[in-house]
């Protein structure tokens, strides 16, 4: 079957117009191309037509034309974040079975030694060759189908590898562009890893794919974000990425400055927010800066984005409605469907929904059920069919005395409180609740003050103001102070690391 993602890529293989904007300048989408098919001629020659190949490079136009240099010649692409350290990038090159990794120049001097021959590439041409004696495998032994390999960030466990074929993947991208009107009039401003679902398909390719602009940030800068907002249209960010965009304007000093990357933020059509909850406080921050508040949206490693708010309705607290082609369910634990106000797991079917975990039956049986995969998130249905993400399932509903509180609730209560920059709320085992709740705050400048009266004190005064707010069974029945919260690259909260660190320290 003819790859979507491959035609639409020849589709644009003539155009002049502007694809990419980097550190090294410009490119046209007919260069970018050029150099992409010239790359996976040179990885055929190699012999490693069909293999799946690491990419560890610099977010450049040199990542770019990795990218689709792989899937030119045939291949599946699994990228190995720089930022991760050696160990574990050599755990993902050998669970993947990587039969080499392509690498930027200005990262090859520090790449560790692996498991898998390192290529040098740069503008499409291989700057090393394959080590001789070095015998890839036969391409009967690749699976032409999958265009990406990823993993899944591990929050909840140890990272499992999940097969994305060119359909899912394209299933994923042409839903958005079509929903969120994304053509080739538009340039992204992209600020995010290169080893994620949303760095990857909702930004980069999304905009790739319908002729758009991209521009690349080496990293994410508040600054140089709202500078690159003068030229943009759409800017896509993680919520800790957008606590330091409203952080950096309600600091800055210098008001003809501030009234001018203000005026950037209002020209921008389309500000989105993924990975995590975007708390509704800080919603309404970047609401009032920019003119728009953020769009919403759903999504997983295994299914793509699966739910969005609508372009021109969109609706804080909520992640939006299943988006086109998109079979959702919330259902309780017997697999029956959920009403409105009935809290219970999501499970999704469609054709951007990967196949199973890679190498793993196991695992994969466990995820599925009647044809759809179970997400492990809890959720419920309103009345007019969004949908409200209450949390993980394994770490953010809690178990205590008898009720199931929803951490991320808690937390969206807890954060307008004066003494609390950040904060996750976790449970612990307890013998006599079941789970005990435990708030994990890290304290703003007014907290710290607090503190200095006494740790105690300041968790009874936290304790007492949501006792005001929500039902006596829900307040958290102990709170711990702490400098920061342990996050995954894409701001995550890793909760369960978070756990490991408190059975202790929690109990009163």
């Amino acid at each position: 079957m003819p790859s979507p993602l491959l035609a639409r890529l020849d589709a644009w293989s003539q155009s002049g117009q502007l694809a990419l904007v980097d550190p090294g300048g410009t490119s046209p989408f007919q260069a970018v191309i050029q150099r992409s098919r010239q790359l996976a001629a040179a990885l055929r020659a190699a012999g490693l037509a069909g293999a799946r190949i690491g990419l560890s490079s610099t977010p450049d136009r040199n990542w770019v034309e990795g990218f689709w240099g792989i899937l030119l010649a045939g291949g599946s692409v699994v990228p190995i974040s720089p930022l991760h350290p050696a160990p574990e990038q050599n755990f993902f090159l050998r669970q993947s079975a990587s039969r080499a990794i392509l690498v930027s120049p200005s990262l090859a001097p520090a790449l560790p030694e692996g498991p898998v021959p390192r290529l040098v590439f740069d503008a499409g041409r291989l700057l090393s060759s394959v080590p001789e004696g070095w015998h890839p495998p036969p391409e009967s032994s690749s699976d032409a189908s999958t265009a990406l390999l990823l993993y899944t960030s591990g929050t909840t466990g140890q990272p499992k590898g999940v097969p994305l074929s060119h359909q899912n993947v394209w299933s994923c991208v042409q839903t958005l562009i079509d929903d969120w009107q994304i053509s080739k009039a538009d340039r992204l401003i992209h600020a995010l890893p290169l080893h994620h679902v949303h760095g990857i398909c909702v930004a980069l390719l999304c905009s790739f794919c319908a002729g758009a602009a991209t521009e690349l940030l080496p990293r994410y800068d508040a600054q140089r974000v709202l500078e690159a907002a003068e030229h943009a249209s759409i800017l896509m960010s993680v919520p800790t990425q957008h606590k330091r965009l409203v952080d950096y304007l309600d600091e800055l000093e210098d008001p003809a400055l501030r009234q001018r990357y203000q005026g950037y933020l209002r020209g921008l059509r389309l500000i989105t927010s993924g990975s995590a909850k975007l708390p509704e406080q800080l919603g309404r921050r970047l609401q009032a800066l920019s003119g728009q508040y953020p769009l919403e949206r759903y999504g997983m490693t295994e299914v793509g984005i699966v739910i969005g708010n609508p372009l021109a309705q969109r609706r804080a607290g909520s992640c939006g409605r299943p988006l086109p082609g998109v079979d959702l369910r919330i259902v309780d634990e017997h697999g029956r469907d959920l009403v409105a106000g009935e809290p219970g797991e999501i499970w999704i079917g469609g054709p951007s929904v990967f196949e199973g975990y890679d190498g793993d039956p196991l695992a994969t049986r466990a995820a599925f059920d009647s044809g759809y995969f179970k997400s492990g998130d809890t959720a419920q249905w309103t009345a007019d069919g969004f949908v409200e993400i209450l949390g993980r399932s394994s770490v953010d509903i809690i178990k205590s005395g008898g009720y199931k509180l929803s951490a991320i609730e808690l937390e969206e209560q807890l954060r307008p409180h004066p003494w609390v920059q950040d904060v996750a709320v976790v449970g612990i085992p307890d013998e006599t609740w079941g789970e005990r709740a435990v708030a994990v705050v890290v304290p703003s400048l007014a907290g710290r003050t607090a503190l200095e009266h006494g740790a105690d004190a300041a968790s009874e005064q936290l304790r007492d103001w949501l006792k005001q707010r929500v039902a006596g069974y829900q307040v958290p029945k102990s709170v711990v102070w702490r400098d920061e919260l342990p996050r995954n690259a894409m701001g995550k909260v890793q909760k369960p690391e978070l756990l490991r660190t408190l059975p202790e320290t929690a109990r009163p």
